[in-house]
């Protein structure tokens, strides 16, 4: 499954009876209230070869440029926000500047930091600093959070952000009961933010009181910049936590689904439905397709997950499809998922495939080490790296899978036997210990049955 590469096209959906679309694809001018002033639409935008300030494009769709000056209006979402996971693409020229404002309050900077050494708060990546117009000169700016390191890359170059975003808190009153926190920013698959709170709105954010819900609002007037490839999943419909006690993965809540159907590709809402099916605890994947080839897709949480213990049982279907019609049946159990908006993202696999379920498979930016008999071994770093399983414990019909996951560390059990153990996980540079959990789809019929998770306490706790 590892050959092919990373699509950042995707779609996701919600199942509830009839799967609705739950995640928002920021993709044309109409998706913004009307004042969009000069922004305009394009289908590819480029540095210009003959001068480094500024972009050239070619006329079209699925890029949003503002104007020829890059002066102008902000762009802000026609719906509004609370929780949210939100990826970005964005290509600027020298010197130029910009800004991703969560909830229009909170930004993430925008600039040409490419080869500086120690990153500011006003560099690519920094949270903004807050501002008071009645302290003295000098005094005004306060709590800008600098990026902890450069993950820029050089000019004409498309780049990301990959930000998990948790909305400020209120009580029953109104009163602010908790900031709004950054959980986790990556640029360019980078991790430089990791739990960074903001106690309120941070420079040229939209004034007025912090708010549960929000528009999005990209900064249009501080010179050239695109953006493509803007992708927000709500995150709103996660359930509390039960320690030590075992409940489903996948939940209806009184708001909705607590988890999404990603599906690769732009799929309509009836392809959505005949690739998967979900009720009764029993996960069916792929036996109402009806077309010889297929996409890839993803049954995914919407709650992160770090100290736990994950089973599940699996039994093939009898169909294939394109492109692996005539290969091994195919899928997997993706945990400690950095990002949710597409059907492979960076993540950990326990493998599930015909004759090698319960190997190992490190994706794109994450990382671990094998450990075997007391001995370490390092797997090498490419963006699809394997550990193959210690012991052959597949068997016709149903397999029983048993995750053990403690932070940074995992245990892999397939029918009773232990057939892999992780340690020393990491994303973008840095330690991971949580992430979304993911059921794969792959090109073959397959049903997951009793999907259940026991979240344990951990010290912090």
């Amino acid at each position: 499954m590892k050959n092919h590469k990373l699509f950042i096209a995707c779609l996701i959906v919600s199942f509830v009876q009839n799967a609705s679309f739950a995640q928002i694809k920021l993709k044309k001018l109409g998706d913004f209230q009307p004042a969009t002033g000069e922004w305009f639409e394009a289908s590819a935008v480029a540095l210009d070869s003959g001068n480094n300030k500024l972009l050239t494009f070619e006329n079209g769709e699925g890029v949003l440029v503002n104007g020829p000056s890059g002066r102008t209006e902000h762009l802000v979402s026609k719906q509004s926000f609370g929780d949210v996971e939100l990826h970005i693409e964005f290509l600027l020229p020298k010197g130029s500047n910009s800004g991703v404002y969560l909830q229009s309050k909170y930004e993430v900077q925008i600039f040409d930091s490419y080869g500086k050494e120690q990153p500011q708060y006003s560099d690519c990546g920094g949270i903004y600093e807050r501002w008071d117009k009645s302290k003295p000169a000098g005094q005004k700016g306060y709590e800008g959070i600098a990026p902890r390191t450069n993950a820029c890359l050089p000019l004409g170059q498309w780049q990301s952000f990959d930000i998990l975003f948790r909305a400020p808190r209120f009580d029953a009153t109104g009163k602010k009961i908790k900031n709004a926190i950054f959980e986790k920013v990556a640029l360019n698959g980078i991790i430089i933010h990791q739990n960074k709170a903001v106690s309120g709105t941070t420079r040229s954010g939209k004034e007025g009181p912090e708010v549960a819900m929000a528009p999005l609002m990209l900064q249009g007037d501080h010179g050239p910049v695109a953006y493509r490839n803007i992708r927000i999943r709500t995150l709103d419909n996660v359930q509390d936590s039960k320690p030590n006690e075992w409940v489903d993965l996948f939940n209806e809540t009184s708001d909705g689904p607590d988890y999404d159907f990603v599906v690769h590709g732009n799929a309509s809402q009836a392809e959505t439905e005949a690739m998967f099916q979900y009720e009764g605890g029993e996960l069916k994947v792929m036996y109402d397709w009806d077309e010889l080839a297929a996409p890839h897709a993803m049954a995914v949480t919407k709650k992160t997950f770090s100290h736990y213990d994950l089973k599940l049982e699996f039994k093939w279907g009898e169909r294939r499809f394109e492109p692996r019609r005539n290969r091994k049946r195919d899928a997997g159990l993706l945990y400690h998922c950095q990002v949710g908006t597409y059907a492979w993202p960076p993540s950990l696999e326990y493998q599930i495939q015909e004759g090698d379920c319960g190997d190992l498979w490190s994706i794109l930016n994450c990382r671990c080490d094998v450990l075997k008999d007391g001995k370490l071994s390092t797997i090498k770093v490419a963006d699809y790296s394997r550990s193959m399983k210690w012991s052959e414990a597949e068997r016709e019909g149903w397999n029983e899978i048993l995750l053990e996951v403690r932070g940074d560390k995992a245990r892999y059990y397939l029918n009773g036997t232990l057939v892999n153990e992780i340690v020393n996980a990491s994303y973008g540079g840095l330690t991971t210990d949580s992430g979304f959990i993911g059921l794969q789809a792959e090109y073959a019929e397959l049903t997951y049955r009793n999907i259940q998770i026991r979240e344990l306490p951990t010290l912090k706790e």
